[in-house]
């Protein structure tokens, strides 16, 4: 170390970064994936209508689904004691109680087997109310086991919050004017039947319903209200009840719940598939839009450094994280390390403004 004096040590070390990087300090947004893998359950009764390695086309039927669905008890046989759990038998004689006391025998329509107990008795699932589960999107199965379905999607999927209904498929339909606009029940028409609605910050109940009777496939917004979900979900049981099945209806929240406009990027993107072919699976909280996923990649790009303020006063502003301020004290009493954002007005000079580091997430 003999003849290191301190000035060769200052200029040995980096020159501080003008910008500081956001990826050391935020997470990712959510951003779209292309060719999304989708998973749908099966249960005890349902039946695998594909192959693992077949290609399946939006809206084909991939399951054989039941709404009610009880455990029988059958005696071993030399017939059924090589079935593993899993395999789907037809018309199985099962015997059940009759009037007055008399034994009967009653065919079931489908029928899985359970398990193989050391009594000698086999259990199997036993469905009835039949329905089926058709495909979102087009894709490839890449599994086909005793509890779900693999498929890796074309297309390009969109990760959402919140789930509700049934897997379902139409046209993207653009519905609102601004990502935080809400869409009132008159909008709705009957040119929007078998269409995936894009309604902005939240669509009410009254408005979902008559998107589902009109014949709407499916709703996706930014927020969505709990009590809502919990009044379709009545609606739902009432009509799972009736005698006539219905069509398959679906929401998605991308945001979460409450009143919350969807992402910027994400509003460009959906706005840049407007037309094109869709689905929607709620149960992995997905959407997936057909077709080349370079135009809608280069809708929701933004430029390196770009980050968006999730709540707040200023949320869903866009802009670039400047500089740190350290912790400080936030409005109800929370410290919290923040940070400096520099936002764009127009021809006037950049806004910059602080907030928690807490509240932004990095789109570039």
């Amino acid at each position: 170390m003999a003849g290191l004096g301190p000035v060769s040590l200052l200029t040995s070390m980096p020159a501080p970064a003008s910008v500081h990087d956001p990826a050391r300090f935020i997470p990712l947004a959510n951003r779209p994936r292309p060719a999304p893998l989708l998973r749908f359950d099966l249960h005890l009764a349902d039946r695998p209508l594909v192959t693992p390695g077949q290609r399946v086309e939006l809206g084909q039927a991939i399951i054989e689904r039941f709404r009610e669905q009880e455990a029988v008890e059958v005696p071993t046989t030399a017939a059924l004691v090589g079935l593993p759990p899993g395999t789907v038998l037809d018309d199985v004689p099962i015997s059940q109680s009759g009037r007055l006391g008399r034994r009967s025998q009653q065919g079931t329509y489908r029928t899985r087997v359970c398990e193989h107990g050391r009594d000698g008795i086999t259990r199997l699932a036993a469905g009835s109310g039949q329905t089926v589960v058709h495909s979102p999107a087009a894709g490839i199965v890449t599994a086909v086991l005793p509890g779900r379905i693999d498929i890796r999607a074309d297309g390009l999927g969109i990760a959402a919050s919140v789930g509700w209904g049934r897997p379902a498929a139409g046209r993207i339909v653009v519905a609102a004017a601004s990502p935080d606009a809400e869409v009132p029940a008159s909008r709705i028409d009957v040119s929007a039947a078998g269409a995936v609605l894009i309604v902005g910050a939240r669509l009410d109940v009254e408005a979902i319903s008559r998107a589902r009777a009109i014949g709407v496939a499916a709703v996706v917004s930014g927020g969505v209200a709990s009590r809502d979900l919990r009044q379709l979900d009545s609606s739902e049981a009432r009509q799972q009840a009736s005698l006539h099945g219905t069509a398959p209806f679906g929401l998605l929240a991308v945001a979460g719940y409450g009143r919350v406009p969807i992402p910027t990027h994400l509003w460009d993107l959906l706005v840049a598939a407007e037309g094109r072919p869709a689905g929607i699976h709620p149960t992995a909280r997905s959407l997936v839009i057909g077709g080349d996923v370079e135009p809608l990649i280069a809708a929701a790009a933004r430029p390196a450094g770009t980050v968006r303020i999730t709540c707040g006063d200023a949320r869903d502003r866009e802009g670039r994280l400047v500089g740190l301020a350290g912790p400080r004290r936030w409005s109800g009493g929370i410290y919290a390390p923040g940070g400096f954002v520099e936002m764009p007005a127009g021809d006037d000079e950049p806004e910059r403004i602080c907030v928690p580091l807490s509240t932004l997430e990095r789109l570039g």
